[in-house]
Formats: C-alpha cells, sequence, structure tokens
C-alpha cells in the first residue's frame, strides 16, 4: 500500500487541499500526519475537518497542536507562536480539541515510527538536523525506519548497520529512497504548510510500504490566498512572508 505522509499543515487548508488531490491522484490509501496540524495559518478548523477527512488517517500531536490544546506543559518559543496559539484556540470547536488532545507522540506500526520531533525524547521537540540528532534518534526507536516533520526540510539521514557511519542527503521533488537491508533511517518530510528550504511549494512523501521505498514530493497551491488569510486575520506576517520565502 502506498501511504501519504504529511507534516506541518500549519492550518493552511489550501496547501493541503494541493496535496490530497496530489497523493489521491498516485493511488494513495491512506494518509499518516506527523503533527503541527495547525498554528501559524488563519484555517485551522477548516483545515482540521479536511484532515479528518482523508482515508485511513492516523496523526501524531506536533508543539503547536500542544501549544494549542495544552498550553501549559511548556513556555511559547516567542510572541508570535503565543498569538497564534490563542487565536487558533478561539477559532475551534470541542470536537476539534478532543481529537488534538487524543493524538500521541508516537505511532509505531509494520516496523515503522512516526513521531513529530524524534524518536528521543519525543515531547520535548528535539530537532533532528545533524549526525549526533539523527544517532539519537535511532538508538531510541525500535524500528530502523522513522518519519518525522518538525524541521520543514525534506531530508533522509542513513546509518550503515545498527552502529555504522550515519549520512545525510536532502531530498528534492521526485527522489527516491529504497530502505536497505541493514541500514536504518531518519526521514524528515518536509512541510505541506510552511516549507523552509527554499522552495514554496508543499512538501510530503509518498512512503511504499510493500517495497520499504519512500518517494518526495511538492505540489504547488495558492500561496496568495494563504497568505492574504493570515493577514487579515492579524496574525504575525512572518507567517505570511514565510510562504513566499520559504525560509
Amino acid at each position: 500500500m502506498k501511504i501519504a505522509i504529511i507534516s506541518d499543515l500549519h492550518s493552511n487548508l489550501e496547501a493541503l487541499t494541493a496535496v490530497r488531490d496530489h497523493a489521491l491522484a498516485r493511488n494513495v490509501g491512506r494518509f499518516i500526519c506527523l503533527g503541527d496540524c495547525v498554528g501559524y495559518g488563519a484555517d485551522p478548523a477548516a483545515t482540521l475537518d479536511l484532515l479528518l477527512s482523508l482515508p485511513g488517517l492516523v496523526s501524531v500531536i506536533g508543539n503547536n497542536d500542544e501549544y494549542v490544546v495544552a498550553p501549559g506543559l511548556g513556555e511559547f518559543p516567542n510572541e508570535w507562536i503565543r498569538q497564534s496559539a490563542e487565536w487558533t484556540r478561539r477559532q475551534l470547536c470541542k470536537a476539534h480539541f478532543d481529537w488534538l488532545g487524543s493524538l500521541t507522540y508516537l505511532h509505531v506500526e509494520d516496523g515503522v515510527t512516526y513521531t513529530h520531533a524524534s524518536a528521543h525524547d519525543s515531547n520535548r521537540w528535539p530537532y533532528v538536523t545533524d549526525v549526533s540528532q539523527a544517532r539519537a534518534c535511532l538508538k531510541a526507536a525500535i524500528t530502523d525506519v522513522v518519519f518525522i516533520g518538525h524541521v520543514h526540510i525534506p531530508y533522509v539521514f542513513e546509518m550503515a548497520g545498527h552502529k555504522g557511519e550515519i549520512t545525510r542527503h536532502l531530498a528534492k521533488a521526485g527522489d527516491e529512497v529504497s530502505f536497505r537491508a541493514g541500514s536504518r533511517y531518519v526521514v524528515c518530510v518536509g512541510s505541506v504548510g510552511q516549507p523552509r528550504d527554499g522552495d514554496p511549494r508543499a512538501s510530503y512523501a509518498i512512503y511504499d510500504a510493500g517495497e520499504r521505498s519512500v518517494r518526495f514530493e511538492r505540489v504547488s497551491y495558492d500561496q496568495h490566498s494563504a497568505a492574504g488569510k493570515i493577514r487579515n486575520a492579524g496574525l504575525a506576517s512572518v507567517f505570511a512572508d514565510r510562504l513566499y520565502s520559504a525560509r
């Protein structure tokens, strides 16, 4: 089965709609979301409604989701995010809160771990951007493949053997990686709603569970509409600007 793995939607309805259509046209059978469904963008309720309609959906929680449903668990990184979380909270209904509050930090199935930030200290939201962080993630994981989001940049870390050298590969649209026996992998699928790798197109990945391979995808969407809604809502303009710069 082909599984669309999406992450960091950030209340971007236009981007999620485009990714859904793109994935279904490629015979994806189900969707797995790696969190940060809300935050930053101006369509939290509609984005969650669309997300919940996707076939076979499984999701984990992200830090921005937690800021909305459990704001007392930690400090906000900055004032923009605090404002976004408080605004988002006012847009959601009880069903949205109940669903977000039910999400776990990790989901494991069929030899694969799915989490927002890392299998290591998953509730503390560490970033996996270098070899040492990738090694910590793999050491904590009970599987040989870990899919993550959080960084907003698509890439693959591969460890040759359980204690071998780790290499990092930045992924572009159309890149495919086959998971080799004896190696272990951390795969960041990038961001649907707020890419940060200089490519403003929505980023996601298609995992072929039968072939044990992953393909990275990019999808164009209406950034002007999404950015205009952010500004009209009075949210921080940086969240709108990033839709164009992808930085």
